[in-house]
């Protein structure tokens, strides 16, 4: 399944609760943002003006009333985008105007605020951090960089501001929130239990995304590695495999290389199973196949599929006359093997071509894999279902 498509034919809505936001279309997921992002300046005008009217000595009234602008001005402003966003989200499924105003105003918001109570590098700045990755995982990875670039210099620039007594250090406060004996006043510890109740979606949806990371990161690894039908490895992994087992073998250190032998295996008459009961049935008889190659390999062995009805077996550290013992037993299980589709038996038998590296001819994977081929061919030649050691290979 392609993933890009997958997204594109998703229900526009209504979610579930439990769905995961990666899943939802990109304007919806701007609508969760905006308003995640509308807690830090509900949160920190409510507490401000509550700490205001108990203890006004230890404000500056002036910062107040002026950050309380600045949080009704971001509330009015991503209300907008969210009541116009729930009109357009039945037209489209993008709004980037709509995602670089979340970012910007979320950091112009967090940013101000820690500066002006002197938490710009704790709090605000792990709330700065998680809201820009969580933004753009759920909207543009690439802006990302664009805003680490913007939030690391103006935090240089405040802790200049701090050290070199440019401006006062946490101006909105009159006094210091600690006491004499280092613990934080009773004021001040509610309002850090503040900036925690916003830490936490934040954090919970970090871990959304993580899990749809690796989820889609699971997904390509397995989708690059791995047969979708035999769940054998594919032909880009089994060869691969092969390159490294031959790179390894050239890297040993005495004088006899360890042995990489391989075995060529075509199913015989395949396409008459097709023609007669269907791809279905072939399908299933690839894979019982398939059950009987990986059930007759050793753990270190290599099963794949290397393309149709043609599969290919990986032997590290073994001889040709090895690789053959094991070959015959594959094909003395298969030619038993019967596969029952729709009610009809189907009898299936294999051919075999092995050849081992290194030899006089093979010098590299893809002199051991044509090898093998040349051996397989000369058993369909032959008769079929019947295992062929190459002739130019020594053992």
């Amino acid at each position: 399944m392609n993933p890009e498509h997958s997204t594109k034919t998703q229900p526009s809505y209504p979610y579930s609760l439990i769905s995961n936001p990666m899943d939802w279309k990109a304007i919806d997921r701007f609508i969760l943002l905006a308003s995640l992002v509308l807690l830090a300046p509900t949160s920190f005008g409510i507490t401000m003006w509550m700490a205001y009217a108990m203890v006004p000595e230890w404000l500056n009234p002036t910062l107040v009333h002026w950050l309380s602008g600045l949080y009704i001005l971001h509330i009015l402003l991503m209300s907008g985008f969210i009541m116009t966003a729930l009109k357009l989200r039945r037209y489209t499924h993008d709004w980037p105007l709509f995602e670089n105003m979340i970012i910007a105003s979320f950091l112009i918001v967090v940013l101000t605020t820690g500066y002006v109570t002197g938490t710009y590098l704790s709090e605000a700045l792990l709330i700065i951090f998680l809201g820009v990755i969580i933004t753009c995982t759920l909207a543009d990875v690439n802006k990302i960089r664009f805003c680490f670039w913007i939030v690391v210099p103006v935090l240089v620039l405040m802790s200049i501001a701090d050290l070199t007594n440019l401006l006062p250090h946490a101006m909105l406060l009159e006094r210091s929130p600690i006491a004499p004996d280092g613990r934080p006043l009773d004021g001040w510890m509610a309002v850090r239990m503040t900036v925690a109740a916003i830490l936490a979606p934040l954090i919970y949806l970090c871990i959304l995304a993580m899990k749809r990371w690796t989820e889609r990161e699971n997904l390509y690894q397995e989708m690059s590695t791995i047969d979708g039908l035999t769940r054998l490895a594919n032909r880009n992994f089994l060869i691969s495999r092969g390159q490294e087992e031959i790179q390894r073998a050239r890297a040993t250190e005495s004088t006899s290389m360890p042995p990489l032998s391989c075995i060529m295996i075509d199913l015989d008459h395949f396409k008459q199973i097709n023609d007669s009961w269907g791809h279905h049935a072939g399908d299933q008889v690839l894979v019982a196949a398939s059950k009987i190659m990986m059930e007759s390999a050793r753990p270190n062995d290599e099963v794949g599929r290397y393309g149709g009805e043609e599969f290919a077996v990986l032997l590290p550290g073994t001889t040709l006359l090895q690789a053959k013992l094991i070959a015959e037993r594959m094909r003395v299980r298969i030619s038993k093997m019967e596969v029952d589709v729709d009610g009809n038996r189907i009898h299936v038998t294999a051919s075999f071509g092995v050849a081992c590296y290194p030899s006089p001819d093979v010098e590299a994977m893809s002199d051991l894999l044509k090898t093998a081929d040349h051996a397989l061919y000369e058993a369909k030649e032959n008769g079929r279902n019947q295992v062929v050691l190459a002739q130019s290979t020594s053992s």
